[in-house]
């Protein structure tokens, strides 16, 4: 499986498939769906299917913690990633505000 793939195609995992490609404990990935990290399909955990979007997400997660050598809690994690993504969410709308005024110069 790739992580470059189109918007029209779409995988979805099982709990089982997506721990063994995420890299990620059971556990692990229940706390990230109960702290709403992580937002699978279906109502139960027998029933939940994961997609593409969360996969990329796991493995991010997962190269944190292993990045930093961190023996994280999942909570811990699920912080940490909620502060990066909104460092990101900061800096594009900082691109985007920096690009309409250089529009405005021109």
């Amino acid at each position: 499986m790739t992580e470059h793939m189109s918007t029209l195609e779409a995988t979805w995992l099982s709990v089982s498939e997506f721990t063994q490609v995420a890299g990620l404990q059971k556990t692990d990935v229940v706390s990230l769906v109960e702290v709403g990290v992580l937002k699978p399909m279906g109502q139960s955990l027998g029933d939940w299917t994961f997609d593409n979007q969360a996969m990329v997400l796991a493995r991010r997660l997962r190269r944190i913690r292993e990045d930093l050598e961190l023996d994280l809690d999942v909570h811990a994690l699920a912080l940490g990633f909620r502060l990066l993504e909104r460092i990101s969410e900061l800096e594009s709308a900082l691109n985007r505000a920096q690009v309409a005024q250089l529009q405005d110069r021109g």
